[in-house]
């Protein structure tokens, strides 16, 4: 999927920079619009721009590339989605009992699932999932080999200035000794996948790379190391969920995981494509939205009572009532019985 969309922009004549990291945003004078990037190697010259469009990690774009703000400080603060332990293996053979896409659950998936998402731990008993990139793209692997990836869930780091995690259920304290957690999840991985499946597979393991959460914050700049950035949780979708652009900075605009409509590349390129409309609408530039119909027109505002935006204050005071209701129903035991 990332070469296609590479394939698309080269042959609309996008220039892509590789292997330039970005020190921030610029500004301009007033701090009030986005005028392009400043690289972190000084020798290269500012990036200038109409509109610059983020898709860094939205915590660590508020926090690092722009000035210091309120709502960005919350955003290190917000639920966050777990992060993981990722081994991606070179095999000297064919395993025929793997699929494309494979789920092992733990025996007990509940207390698994509660230990990842609840308590932010390593579960003893991970539940997790294996690619086989070979099975779809041969190319993946040399003939007769493959190679596999696998995903074990885990919570995220206890902060984004540390690498602390609370490790297991067993671990007195916060922790930092990722090479023995690291070991437990590959153990743990390599002997549930020999059972379940009655093969060998450790001994044909002849290369390996690992990500933890530790490397998912310092490579991709993800906060907390969470690989899906924000959680789905309550006040972090629909309304609630960071919007996709700046409240004060025009020009500026952001795409990923945390901002709107949500994670999981589905849905981030559903993103992108509503952040493009954004834009075009915004710089009243609809009519090069690829996909609106050639001379379609914009449809008119319904006069419907239901249709219409209600900002009395009663009506707001009543929002927050029923919320209130609401919450109270689903978060004290026994209120319905």
């Amino acid at each position: 999927m990332v070469e296609s969309l590479v394939n698309v922009g080269e042959r609309l004549g996008v220039e892509f920079r590789f292997d330039s990291p970005i020190r921030n945003i610029q500004l301009s004078n007033d701090g009030k619009r986005a005028t392009g990037v400043v690289f972190e190697d000084d020798s290269k010259e500012p990036l200038t721009a109409d509109v610059v469009v983020c898709n860094a990690d939205l915590a660590y774009a508020y926090n690092k590339l722009l000035p210091s703000t309120s709502f960005g400080r919350s955003l290190l603060k917000k639920e966050a989605s777990c992060s993981s332990i990722s081994f991606y293996w070179a095999l000297d053979r064919q395993f025929p009992e793997l699929s494309a896409h494979n789920i092992f659950l733990a025996e007990d998936y509940k207390e698994s699932f509660d230990s990842i998402f609840k308590k932010h731990l390593i579960p003893d008993q991970p539940s997790f999932y294996v690619n086989v990139p070979s099975r779809v793209d041969p190319s993946a692997a040399p003939e007769g080999c493959d190679s596999i990836v696998i995903l074990v869930p885990v919570g995220h780091l206890e902060s984004d200035s540390t690498n602390s995690h609370k490790g297991s259920k067993h671990t007195k304290g916060l922790t930092q000794d990722w090479d023995s957690m690291v070991a437990s999840a590959r153990d743990t991985v390599i002997k549930t996948m020999e059972a379940r499946l009655n093969i060998s597979l450790g001994p044909h393991i002849i290369e390996e790379t690992i990500n933890t959460p530790p490397t998912w914050k310092s490579t991709f700049n993800l906060d907390r190391g969470a690989i899906l950035g924000l959680s789905h949780s309550f006040f972090n979708v629909l309304s609630f969920r960071p919007k996709t652009k700046h409240r004060s900075i025009e020009d500026l605009y952001f795409v990923g995981a945390s901002t709107h409509p949500g994670t999981g590349v589905p849905i981030v390129l559903a993103g992108a494509k509503l952040v493009t409309e954004q834009i075009l609408y915004d710089r009243q530039q609809e009519s090069r939205i690829p996909w609106r119909p050639l001379g379609a027109k914009e449809p008119k505002a319904s006069l419907g009572p239901l249709d219409r935006t209600q900002n009395g204050p009663y009506l707001s005071w009543l929002v927050w009532i029923l919320l209130s209701i609401f919450l109270v129903f689903v978060t004290v035991p026994g209120v319905l019985y």
